[in-house]
């Protein structure tokens, strides 16, 4: 039966094993065309222009680091193997998934050590789809600990209003294993409301002893009337999509009438996965095939990165009050041009208000080389707008986990730097100038600013990662008249261990901290040359600030000795609005219903004096 099902594959989906072929109707089934497919013919790496994976500790407790290296077509099939693996120090202890770090309390950064791994790939940054068939065949681990899983989440809105279909789950519920088909969407107040079917696995086994030895298929219908979830032709669940409606906190959408990108991933442990059998190590969840079918005439398929300009595309916009807005590193920019505040972050997107309250957003504004170092979809960090003789600067955090440049106490280091992309206009597109590289290759670098010295010269200002020198540093270099790269060596301004300030405490012992993050410079009135940065003060996210004894970048610089902000607030910056007054625009990092919130938060800054005063 295998080799029956791998030559059919064979014979009617070559034409569609690529991405650049995903438009083709390549076979008829019924009312359904085959639109899309992954065949995983073949041995060898999984198609990383379709499949991004994630990353780190995820969601819901689980055990297992993610990471693209567990998962790899073997036998015409896509394996994700879950590990268990020789206690790895974890590299977002203390350090979070932007740079900046979580609290001790974050269940992501208080693990000391990697002790499992897996892989979760999806194709949020390849294509989502509007109705359709997804028909996955595949072979599921059914040990203790395991939690495999084919899911679908919209974009957009945050969790669960994106909504959630869950094609695919099995886990044990009480000690018992199940198989689900589940739906998710938000209520008032954002809390999931589930239309869920759990299944006892004796169900199946019942009738095949050996079920668990064989592929099985998994398909959904999903059409404007309901979406419909099979396993081997047996219906498990019939959600109406007339009752899937948001509530108040998801803008009462209805999120299964828009696009769903596609998730595989093996979880362990964790809330749902219970105790993990190291026995039963390596997991194996095999993935034969994945195709989606539509019907002529009914919803959509959406490509987002097989080209520059379909890239380059604006989301939904929708308006909402800032303190709504999730966004770390907010940067505005007070555009004259145009007499509009223009609002930016982690994450790379970019939102646009004229009062600083209601924003309009996100759009899409940077267009990156995929053939650069940054490869087809880096990670955007702390991207910051510059207005600078005439013409619009983008400087912002540019990750690619798929090159590693070092590895340092057990940490594996990617390939991390801050760059700057041009445009003249504020809405962009943002587009990369001249040099393919400002910094040092080898050192992961972030959160890149630009200052203008009193004599004329530009400079970018950003943050040597402690992840790999262990004593976090803020360092300058000059950059050419038109920005378009960098002259000469960096220097060192200061370390995250000068702050008397900043501190840990590590194993019981109170020491100096090593996290530098968000520096940014200003002049105050009577010409006094400061930076306001980010660290940690015994586990709380905290904005200082420093002055330059000498008045130019080059210092030497004075700490002062306490924070400038209240606790939990950082990564701060200085604009001053059309009616002149001075602010300070940072992200809270507040604990909420045991979910850290980060949202843009204004803070009024007074300049007059000899010394910057933040107005609580």
């Amino acid at each position: 039966m295998r080799k029956i099902m791998k030559t059919r594959k064979t014979l009617c989906c070559l034409a569609t094993l690529l991405l650049s072929a995903l438009p083709m109707l390549a076979q008829d089934n019924g009312e359904w065309k085959l639109v899309w497919s992954d065949e995983f013919d073949g041995d060898g790496p999984y198609n990383s222009a379709v499949w991004e994976p994630e990353r780190g500790f995820v969601r819901n407790h689980e055990a297992q680091w993610y990471q693209g290296e567990n998962a790899f077509r073997q036998n015409g099939c896509l394996v994700i193997e879950g590990r268990k693996v020789e206690p790895i120090p974890n590299p977002t202890r203390r350090n979070g998934e932007n740079g900046q770090g979580r609290r001790r309390d974050d269940w992501r950064t208080s693990r000391e050590y990697i002790e499992y791994t897996s892989a979760s790939l999806t194709t949020s940054r390849s294509f989502s789809f509007l109705y359709g068939r997804l028909e996955v065949r595949a072979k599921i681990p059914i040990a203790s600990g395991s939690w495999p899983a084919i899911w679908l989440l919209g974009k957009g809105l945050p969790w669960p209003s994106c909504g959630e279909i869950d094609v695919m789950e099995y886990y044990r519920i009480n000690g018992v294993p199940h198989i689900l088909a589940n739906a998710a969407w938000g209520n008032d107040q954002n809390q999931a409301v589930w239309n869920s079917k759990k299944i006892p696995f004796t169900h199946f086994t019942d009738r095949d002893k050996q079920w668990a030895e064989k592929f099985h298929i998994w398909r959904m219908d999903w059409t404007p009337d309901a979406m419909r979830i099979y396993l081997d032709d047996e219906l498990l669940n019939d959600i109406p999509l007339s009752t899937t409606i948001n509530g108040e906190a998801g803008q009462h959408i209805n999120p299964f009438t828009r696009p769903q990108y596609i998730l595989l991933n093996l979880a362990l442990g964790g809330d749902n996965g219970g105790e993990i059998d190291d026995m039963a190590m390596p997991m194996r969840y095999e993935i034969d095939y994945v195709r989606v079918y539509q019907q002529p005439g009914v919803g959509s398929f959406e490509k987002t990165t097989p080209s520059q300009e379909s890239r380059f595309r604006r989301m939904e916009p929708r308006t909402m009050p800032r303190d709504s807005i999730r966004l770390s590193d907010p940067c505005i920019l007070a555009d004259y041009a145009t007499h509009t505040y223009y609002m930016t972050g982690t994450g790379g997107m970019m939102w646009k208000s004229q009062d600083l309250d209601m924003w309009t957003g996100p759009y899409r504004i940077a267009e990156t080389d995929p053939q650069s170092w940054m490869g087809p979809r880096p990670q955007i960090w702390a991207a910051e707008l510059h207005q600078y003789k005439g013409k619009y600067y983008y400087f912002a955090t540019f990750t690619n986990n798929e090159i590693k440049i070092d590895t340092v106490r057990g940490n594996v280091i990617p390939r991390r730097a801050s760059h700057v992309l041009v445009s003249d206009r504020a809405e962009g597109p943002y587009r990369p100038m001249e040099d393919p590289i400002y910094l040092n290759p080898k050192q992961p670098t972030l959160d890149g600013t630009f200052w203008v010295e009193q004599d004329g010269t530009p400079w970018m200002v950003y943050c040597g990662e402690w992840l790999q020198n262990w004593n976090g540093t803020i360092e300058a270099i000059r950059l050419k008249p038109d920005l378009s790269g960098t002259v000469g060596e960096p220097t060192v301004l200061f370390r995250a261990k000068d702050s008397p300030w900043s501190h840990e405490v590590e194993d019981g012992v109170e020491g100096p901290n090593k996290v530098t993050d968000g520096p940014y410079l200003f002049r105050t009135d009577t010409g006094r040359l400061g930076m306001i940065w980010t660290s940690w003060r015994d586990d709380v996210y905290t904005q200082g600030v420093a002055y330059s004894q000498s008045g130019t970048i080059l210092g030497p610089w004075v700490h002062e000795k306490e924070p400038i902000t209240p606790p939990n607030y950082g990564h701060g910056m200085l604009f001053k609005t059309f009616e002149g007054r001075w602010m300070m625009s940072v992200h809270s990092h507040l604990n909420r219903q045991g979910r850290y919130i980060r949202v843009p938060h204004l803070f009024e800054a007074d300049l007059s004096g000899d010394r910057l005063v933040i107005k609580q």
